[in-house]
């Protein structure tokens, strides 16, 4: 539920912080003084489209600020790790928007900057909104058939629907993607045999490339490096410079009889015969390399051959020899499908018509429970209009296939399109008044009779989903016992969640736990909207303007008493 809500430069709004409270809320104020405001600054909260004009006179930004207790929703964390948002520290969540005139307004979730469409996402979970048809339900045909399916207890049955037509729909795209004409397929054939052919007539080794390249630079370089080695063993044992290599050893005995005078010579004899030994040893080395080498102008040309065909079948079929083979590997799996595509078509033709066949069963079963359900949910809502100044009104859950020439399931001569969520259209319709005929709820209702509609389905589903509700307009139309009625069933609705209700009746303010008042002043010679909570006298001053405007008789302020007396 909302635990606080902060709003800075939002119209009338210079800086307000409004925190509601548990079970039922009452906001109440005189026409004009900014409860649209707040309610259209958490409309944003949840998602909606902004504009530049919803920023307060001479502020470049506004923002909104709530502060949630999400104690009501078990699946929340996994939802906000699934997107990388934080997760909720004591079970509270934090969401923010702001927005800015030059058009590139943030949102934020724990403190973390994200999309307007995760907010808009999350913000269905935490809050449902009427009055304002951005954020009505109700409206909507898909979630007709979500408020169905969780009022009856099918959301297992949709489930099984939508795993069967996954399976299903798995399988006929395999299907199709096998379905080549026999042309193609041909074609297809001699493409892979090419390519396989290729590769394999390369004869290609994992690291060859490596090895031939090195190759390729000593043999092209062949000159270079027996010239480079004579010099060296001409230096170190064929010129006159050889004879350091032998001064080292005579050198090294000279010192080696002066240690008994100085012992650290000793260690410098045993250095030089080192260095001697390794010159030795560099020489022998050299000596082999030189008899060894051969110049082969004809392997080099083979090396150059080979590489350029590798380099061609990298840019074909891979940057690399492992990815050519993997390249082959696949093609041969390919080709192998397509060599037995017969046997593997009628293999997925059989088990498509399985599959088929138990998602039609599915199908139809929770067709047929919705069916059922509907016209349960239709009498039950009936009960509960007629107490909400829908006296005569007859309401209908329409359920029923949709019929689809190309649709996947069929039965009684008809074809009919499967989603996940099944085969039916789930629409509510609306007779207000005996003898006419009913029509969609969407197109006939005004905002109070959808507030009042969707008060009676939270009333009769009490179970359905979020924790918080927020109804504007909900008097539109209504009053006395009408009013009364709507006020107790909020109350009933608000045992189990956080309501808050924008109402000029006193018939239902007189139900808040809380009761807020939203007043605009004049301050510095700027028009600025503020809210008060009301409790004792201030409360029923309140409820007694609600009753007889501006000029308050004792006898209103008397009937203010005893409807929070007598509540």
């Amino acid at each position: 539920m909302i635990l606080e809500i902060h709003v800075r430069n939002v119209a009338l709004i210079q800086e307000l912080t409004w925190v509601p409270g548990a079970g039922l809320t009452v906001m109440t104020g005189e026409t004009g003084a900014g409860k649209s405001i707040l309610l259209g600054a958490f409309s944003l909260l949840l998602g909606e489209r902004a504009s530049a004009e919803v920023i307060r006179a001479g502020c470049e930004s506004a923002a909104v600020e709530a502060l949630f207790d999400t104690g009501r929703l078990p699946n929340l964390a996994a939802w906000l790790e699934s997107h990388g948002l934080p997760p909720c520290p004591d079970q509270t969540l934090v969401l923010k928007r702001e927005i800015s005139r030059g058009g590139r307004g943030k949102c934020y979730v724990n403190g973390s900057l994200t999309t307007l469409s995760l907010l808009q996402e999350l913000g269905q979970e935490l809050v449902d909104l009427h009055g304002q048809h951005e954020h009505q339900s109700l409206l909507v045909r898909s979630r007709q058939r979500d408020l169905l399916d969780a009022w009856a207890g099918l959301l297992a049955a949709r489930d099984a629907v939508a795993a069967g037509h996954a399976r299903l729909q798995a399988s006929r795209e395999a299907r199709e993607r096998l379905s080549w004409d026999e042309a193609e397929r041909m074609r297809r054939l001699d493409v892979l045999n090419f390519q396989i052919e290729e590769i394999d007539g390369a004869a290609v080794t994992a690291g060859e490339m490596d090895g031939l390249q090195e190759e390729r630079g000593r043999l092209a370089n062949a000159e270079r490096l027996v010239g480079t080695v004579e010099s060296a063993l001409d230096t170190l044992h064929r010129s006159e410079q050889a004879a350091v290599r032998d001064g080292l050893a005579v050198t090294a005995d000279a010192l080696a009889g002066l240690a008994r005078f100085d012992s650290r010579l000793a260690e410098l004899a045993d250095r030089l015969r080192g260095a001697e030994a390794q010159v030795a040893d560099v020489v022998d080395l050299l000596s082999e390399y030189a008899s060894d080498f051969e110049a082969d102008p004809a392997r080099l040309e083979a090396v150059e051959e080979r590489l350029d065909l590798l380099h061609k079948l990298q840019r074909k079929y891979g940057d690399s020899e492992e990815a050519i083979l993997a390249f082959r590997e696949k093609a041969a799996a390919e080709r192998e499908g397509l060599a037995h595509q017969d046997e593997e078509l009628e293999r997925l033709a059989r088990e498509e018509a399985a599959l088929t066949a138990d998602l039609e069963q599915a199908a139809r079963k929770l067709s047929s429970a919705r069916q059922q359900a509907g016209q349960r949910l239709a009498r039950r809502l009936e009960t509960e209009l007629k107490q909400l100044g829908f006296a005569r009104a007859a309401f209908e859950v329409r359920v029923g296939p949709r019929e689809d020439p190309e649709g996947w399931l069929a039965w009684d001569g008809r074809r009919y399109r499967c989603t996940s969520s099944g085969v039916d259209e789930v629409e509510f319709f609306i007779s207000p008044n005996p003898g006419e005929e009913p029509k969609p709820v969407a197109k006939i209702a005004s905002g109070g009779e959808l507030s009042r509609i969707m008060l009676a389905l939270k009333v009769v589903a009490a179970a359905e989903g979020v924790p918080t509700m927020i109804f504007d307009e909900i008097d539109a139309g209504i009053g006395g016992v009408t009013a009364d009625a709507v006020g107790r069933k909020l109350a009933e609705l608000a045992a189990s969640r956080q309501v808050v209700v924008i109402t000029h009746l006193p018939q239902i303010t007189r139900f808040a736990q809380r009761h807020f008042q939203v007043a605009k002043s004049v301050e510095q010679g700027r028009t600025v909207t503020a809210v008060r909570e009301l409790n004792g006298e201030d409360r029923v001053q309140e409820l007694a303007r609600l009753m007889a405007g501006e000029r308050i008789t004792e006898t209103a302020l008397q009937h203010a008493r005893e409807l929070i007396q007598n509540r």
